[in-house]
């Protein structure tokens, strides 16, 4: 990352709880241009940093919605439930490198994964004392899909926290990654004919869908983790796959404007919003 970002990243590595800290050191270093090589320890950070408002309380089981494939906020949230608490982490299929990451965290014995569908979890009620979906919200399909996800959320415990990135640009570099983040939807739905990494929601909008999904939102708002945030990036080769015609001729004037912006601006996370909710 540049210059300004190892800084930024730096001081609130500094800032954090000094056993995360070592933590986050244990991460590998991921060689994936154009992606900085300690773009992997950037992220579980400011997973930390957005999971401070979760208030995750040691010794408790908490269940994750949709870990990922690098574990990003999984590592976090075992760090946070100590040395007696339990992390149920639930995922599809987008496992990767999950169980190498979570293993070098040194965190592996308080982490449980779990395969399955977020809309029929495999839990009974009231199993766990806070569940969270941590930048996962984006990738639920549709808002249908994410009434569902929450309500069994819901249903699994007495407390969720929802967090996702806001559709809000404070700095050049913020829009940056905007202009490339919002083409994502666009272009998978034309490669793939599925829709993926779904536009941003406005906080109001996610917490009006956790209240359609039966929660009391007892609290919401903003931070703004101040960090780089590379991952929005894809390549040029994806949006050319696109048959001629169409939409293909406007997806890639816009991909190469992004484009233009990150290697100007570079990229930094957006502001993100989180919700806390009870069932009602």
């Amino acid at each position: 990352m540049s210059a300004g970002g190892e800084d930024r990243f730096d001081r609130r590595l500094r800032s954090a709880d000094p056993a995360f800290a070592v933590v986050v050191g244990r991460m590998p270093l991921q060689d994936r241009f154009p992606l900085p090589k300690d773009w992997l320890r950037c992220e579980v950070l400011e997973r930390h940093l957005v999971l401070q408002c979760a208030r995750v309380v040691p010794s408790t089981r908490v269940l994750e919605v949709g870990s990922g494939a690098h574990a990003l906020a999984t590592i976090p949230l075992a760090h946070a439930v100590g040395t007696n608490g339990r992390l149920l982490a639930l995922e599809r299929e987008r496992w990767g490198q999950f169980g190498t990451l979570v293993r070098a965290s040194g965190l592996a014995e308080r982490v449980h994964p779990l395969r399955g569908d977020a809309r029929q979890l495999p839990l009974r009620t009231d199993s766990v004392d806070l569940a969270v979906c941590v930048h996962g919200i984006r990738s639920l399909g549709s808002e249908e899909h994410m009434i569902e996800v929450f309500h069994e959320m819901l249903r699994a415990s007495p407390r969720i926290f929802l967090s996702e990135s806001l559709p809000i640009a404070r700095s050049d570099a913020q829009r940056a990654h905007l202009a490339m983040y919002d083409l994502r939807e666009e272009v998978f739905l034309e490669t793939h004919g599925r829709r993926d990494d779904l536009h941003y929601l406005p906080l109001d909008r996610l917490v009006a869908l956790a209240e359609r999904a039966g929660g009391s939102v007892h609290g919401s708002g903003s931070l703004d983790v101040d960090l780089p945030h590379a991952l929005a990036y894809f390549p040029r080769s994806l949006v050319e796959a696109i048959p001629p015609g169409g939409r293909r001729e406007d997806l890639l004037r816009r991909w190469a404007e992004a484009e233009a912006m990150r290697e100007r601006y570079g990229t930094d996370h957006p502001p993100v919003g989180w919700i806390e909710a009870t069932r009602s």
